[in-house]
């Protein structure tokens, strides 16, 4: 069989998914059955079952690609990609006309753009961004680096303020003038980086350590609002580096952002798992707009994918089923891209050849 299919079971029904050509069937025992048959090799018979079973196309590749990870991920790989149009099932209506009138349906149900949890507001200092107008593009480019020895000195809470306004704050405000004045309806907000459909799915989390005039805790940042909402107490000692598997150098740093994606937002204009790309795409602007921020502060950064999902959701308060934690950046006062620990145990490895 082709590998761009599996089996799903729902509500006491069995559904077969061709996920390259998002075709979805229902089967019974017996057209399992005459599956199983054909994909063990026994010749097909001239009968209704065996001729549809032919005519999806679920044999038409039966030997898959070479594939260098788990099934999983080609499902994803695959699954988001556009399936390929045959010919003459294109359509030939005007594509602007159908995507105006595609977005007019949707109108009466607009998601709420700003989140807003419960808990206690904390003022932040307004955003004094001068210091990002005194190194170059060229010059924050090239001097950014990935850095994994921090000294676990504290940092103003100006600067957090600064790279938080920079990279997740309403720079461009909310009314969407640029659109009002073009006679349209905006939807969303303008960042520093792009969003699919200015919907701006990615949230931020900001783990608060060494940060001179805040609280050591955890706050919900407010695009809108530039102001930071409680969520939870301070990380007891260790627990950030267990959340972030283990890089236990994350300890030293003046703090930490879990960036969070919330779903439901693209599904209401992009029903499409493509979408999903579109929320990764979205993470990684604003990971490189955070790293060139903090590059034009002096202040060094990190980040990474690698944590514990579900510890990380419910500390967070996610619902996982319309969002997750995505992705971690990281900022502190550093010296170097290795870790010291790292380093001396390789430094040891290499004494022992």
């Amino acid at each position: 069989m082709t590998p761009s299919i599996f089996l799903r079971v729902s509500d006491g029904r069995l559904f077969l998914w061709d996920y390259r050509n998002h075709n979805q069937y229902e089967l019974d025992i017996t057209y399992l059955q005459r599956i199983i048959d054909i994909s063990s090799g026994k010749s097909t018979l001239d009968s209704p079952i065996d001729e549809q079973v032919l005519k999806s196309g679920i044999f038409d590749k039966c030997e898959p690609a070479p594939w260098g990870w788990d099934c999983l991920s080609r499902i994803y790989h695959v699954g988001s990609q556009i399936p390929e149009l045959t010919e003459g099932n294109e359509s030939k209506e005007d594509p602007y006309a159908g995507y105006i009138q595609y977005c007019m349906s949707l109108a009466d149900k607009i998601p709420a753009m700003f989140h807003e949890p419960l808990g206690q507001r904390v003022a932040l200092p307004a955003p004094s961004l001068q210091a990002l107008g005194s190194m170059s593009l060229r010059s924050a480019l090239w001097k950014r680096q990935t850095c994994r020895a921090f000294t676990s000195a504290p940092i103003d809470i100006q600067l957090v303020s600064d790279a938080l306004y920079a990279t997740f704050g309403a720079v461009h405000g909310t009314e969407r003038t640029d659109l009002k004045r073009l006679g349209l309806v905006p939807v969303g907000y303008r960042r520093t980086s792009p969003s699919g459909g200015g919907l701006h799915p990615s949230e931020p989390y900001l783990i608060a350590l060494r940060v001179n005039g805040l609280e050591s805790g955890i706050y919900h940042y407010s695009s809108d609002k530039h102001c930071l909402t409680a969520v939870r107490s301070a990380l007891t000692e260790g627990e950030l580096g267990h959340l972030l598997c283990r890089q236990d150098f994350c300890e030293a740093m003046a703090y930490g952002i879990f960036v969070t994606s919330t779903f439901s937002k693209l599904w209401w204009k992009y029903p499409h798992s493509r979408a999903y790309r579109v929320a990764l795409l979205d993470i990684g602007c604003l990971a490189q707009t955070f790293q060139l921020v903090c590059t034009a502060q002096g202040v060094q950064s990190w980040i990474t994918g690698y944590f514990r999902d579900h510890k990380i959701n419910e500390l967070l308060k996610i619902d996982e089923e319309t969002g997750s934690v995505m992705f971690f950046l990281g900022a502190g006062i550093g010296n170097g891209p290795v870790a010291p620990e790292a380093l001396a145990a390789a430094r040891s490895a290499i004494h022992d050849q």
